[in-house]
Parts: structure tokens; sequence; C-alpha cells
């Protein structure tokens, strides 16, 4: 049986709320053991990085200290995926990410879609609208996942259900609530089972019932539970 090239995937954020969510999806993920991890971190995390990622001693990875805004920041990466689950220095990343030739670029989002926003709103994430338009200058190959709500305490994992806008949940079951967890199982999911060539231009949305607030996040009014775009 024919083995699966490794895959590298950069991780940026590490320490933030997703960092960890992302190394645990990828250490459940049946291809695990293909995946080479490059965890990129500014020098005063590193200690703490380290300490996450000792966590995980069955996954290939390493750790980089690196100047986010300096020259040759992006090498760790080099020919991989570059994950930014933090909003810290996004265009001076996704330039090194482009100069070190990062195959695709999944940019950190917020709940609501940003990649349609007026360039006159004056919303504070309008950033994220003028980071997309820098992405597409620079002709770096990207990926958006639009997540809604998530709660403010992380519960403990559950399964991501195979749930689409047209496969409601059965009655008499509870709601899905999307957590970081079933966000970073989900971008394993576009990555390593559909691939690059597949997912790289998407904008793909999960979302569920925020419990905390007792509402369903949804731009069309209708619930909606995990639903690709």
């Amino acid at each position: 049986m024919a083995m699966s090239p490794p895959v590298t995937i950069a991780i940026l954020s590490v320490t933030g709320i997703l960092g960890p969510s992302v190394l645990q999806a990828i250490a459940e993920h049946p291809r695990a053991l293909d995946v080479r991890i490059r965890v990129l971190t500014r020098p005063m995390s590193a200690e703490k990085a380290h300490t996450i990622v000792a966590e995980y001693p069955t996954l290939y990875l390493t750790v980089h200290a690196i100047d986010y805004a300096g020259e040759g920041g992006g090498e760790p990466a080099r020919g991989g995926f570059g994950l930014l689950p933090g909003f810290i220095a996004q265009d001076a990343v996704a330039r090194a990410a482009k100069a070190a030739g990062v195959r695709l670029f999944v940019p950190s989002e917020f709940g609501a879609p940003t990649h349609s926003m007026p360039l006159d709103s004056e919303n504070y994430i309008l950033g994220k609208r003028y980071h997309h338009d820098l992405l597409r200058r620079l002709e770096l190959p990207y990926l958006l996942v639009y997540t809604g709500m998530l709660p403010q305490t992380e519960p403990a994992p559950t399964p991501l259900p195979p749930l689409t806008a047209a496969e409601p949940i059965p009655l008499g079951q509870p709601p899905f609530e999307t957590t970081r967890y079933h966000v970073a199982t989900y971008l394993m999911q576009l990555l390593l089972d559909r691939g690059v060539e597949a997912v790289a231009g998407g904008i793909y949305v999960i979302r569920g019932l925020r419990r905390d607030r007792g509402i369903v996040s949804s731009e069309t009014g209708k619930t909606e539970w995990v639903l690709d775009v």
C-alpha cells in the first residue's frame, strides 16, 4: 500500500486560545504520523510553547523562535501550510509566508464574515478585509473558515457531527455547540482529507448553537450546523 507523503503545517500563536486545539486535532487525525509540524513563536513565548507541545510526544514537531516581521521568519514553513490562529502581525506573517513559498495560508478569522465587508465600514474588524486584499495582491493561496460565536468556556471535546444545513440535528438530540476543538478538527479535515488544491480559495463555515447565549448565529436567519460554502 502506497504511503502518504509528509505534510508540513506551520502553526503561529500556538500559545493562544486555538493553537492547542489544533495540536490535539492533528494528534487525533488518522494521518497524524504524516504531518511535520513547525511551531513558530516569538522568543518571549518560546518557553510556554515548549510546555504546550510537550503534551503531544507522538507528533513530529519542532519549535522555532522567530521575529514575525523579520526577514526569513517564514522559512520553517517552506512548502507547507501556514496556520495563523492569532491576529498578531498578520500582514508581516503573510509576506513572510509568501517569501517562504507556503502553499496555503489560513489566516485567523472572527465569527462574522469579513471578506465581503464594505471598505467604508466602521466595524472594528475591517482590518481583516484589508488583510484579504493583501493576500490577493501577494497571490498567496488562502483559505477562510468562519465559525460564528464560540463558547467563552471550552467544554470537554466531543466528536464533530457529520451534519449539514440539509441534515439538521434529529429531534430529541441536544443542539450542537461549535467549540475551538471542533474548529480545529474541521480545519484538519479540510487540509488533510480534501487537500490544498480542493480547498484553496474556499470560504467555509462551521456554526452551531452557543449555549451560553441561547441563540444561533446565521447570516440567513436559518439554523446552520456545519455548512460548506
